[in-house]
């Protein structure tokens, strides 16, 4: 069913759909999509019946009214046709945790739009709902959707069973990495070697992170200790990226503090991800981890900066995540004798809100 869509209920954007509010006049649409049984292949037992849809409906408009996030309705930019149901919800009343979801109509399957909303989904989680872990449960045969967790960042880190059903077999449980910042204590005694270790890893992977492949580990080293004395002196805070229980796969610092008239600004720096996890939307939960940082332990920061090398599509990566481009220095960095890069600042503001 196509109906314009209200810019104030539009919850996330991606390139190719837009997930907004649900409202009580998307009932025909609910029913659609979840009562078409192509798509209940691997559990045919759990279509819902009309009346069930009804009663679902309900309980998705109650989570946004009581949380303002829940399951949404999920809209094709092209042609503003309702195509799926996708969101995150706290399932059972469990507010430690937020379950992600996702259904699509039967004819939009197999063109990568449970990825594109699933990366988007669990990154917004990360950022905005850093005390709620999301997580995810996936039937054992449903593997295209074992690679969607996968790819979307999640990790599996055991089985359960679902909840009121003891007899059932229990399924794969995933849950995100977490974004956290480091105490000025731990990042110099007990992070250095293995920060110095990743970044050698970026490094030699062809990373933008202020060297070339082949740098000598010292220079790495030294590098990294500026950072820490400014970690220490409060004029910089750490980010690292870790899997559950896990070992470090990224980390950034916020360069803040810079005294007036950049007191409101902080400075994105060495973004990296661990080559070896390259494609799970690492990258994008770091970075989203790393504003919501932001937002919550540098208060009087408004704006954020970065700047990046060139060639290596990093402008995308940043404007998938509410970066834009406020400018560029062509060939304003030179790495060898016939290599030469565009130099290019992004900006966003630290609540979302548009630049202009």
């Amino acid at each position: 069913m196509t109906a314009p869509i209200d810019e104030g209920t539009v919850w996330l954007t991606t390139e190719r759909l837009v997930l907004r509010r649900p409202r009580a006049e998307d009932l025909d649409d609910y029913v659609r999509l979840h009562s078409d049984p192509r798509t209940y292949a691997h559990s045919p037992s759990s279509m819902p019946s009309p009346e069930r849809c009804r009663e679902r409906l309900e309980a998705d408009l109650a989570d946004w009214e009581r949380d303002e996030l829940g399951y949404a309705a999920v809209v094709d930019r092209a042609t503003g046709e309702v195509i799926g149901w996708a969101g995150l919800r706290h399932k059972d009343s469990d507010s430690s945790s937020l379950n992600i979801y996702y259904r699509l109509a039967h004819d939009r399957l197999g063109a990568g739009l449970g990825r594109e909303i699933s990366r988007a989904v669990v990154a917004w989680g990360v950022e905005h709902r850093p005390d709620a872990l999301v997580t995810a449960m996936v039937d054992t045969v449903n593997t295209a959707s074992m690679r969607t967790a996968v790819s979307a960042g999640l990790v599996q880190v055991g089985s359960r069973q679902m909840k009121g059903e003891p007899d059932s077999e229990p399924m794969p449980y995933f849950e995100a990495p977490s974004v956290a910042s480091v105490p000025r204590e731990a990042a110099i005694a007990e992070l250095r070697e293995a920060v110095v270790d990743l970044w050698v890893r970026v490094n030699d992977a062809g990373g933008s992170v202020g060297f070339l492949p082949g740098a000598a580990r010292r220079d790495v080293a030294a590098a990294l200790d500026r950072h820490l004395d400014d970690v220490h002196e409060r004029r910089s805070l750490l980010c690292v990226l870790r899997e559950p229980d896990g070992p470090l796969l990224g980390l950034g610092f916020w360069e803040h503090s810079r005294g007036f008239p950049y007191d409101h600004v902080a400075g994105l720096k060495r973004l990296m991800v661990d080559p070896a996890a390259q494609g799970r939307n690492l990258g994008r939960l770091l970075l989203g981890g790393m504003v919501g940082i932001a937002r919550r332990e540098l208060p009087w920061v408004e704006l954020l900066r970065l700047d990046y090398r060139d060639g290596l599509g990093l402008g995308d990566f940043y404007a998938r995540s509410g970066w834009t481009e406020v400018g560029r220095v062509p060939r304003g960095l030179r790495l060898s004798a016939n290599d030469y890069r565009d130099d290019v600042a992004m900006a966003r503001r630290v609540d979302g809100t548009p630049l202009h």
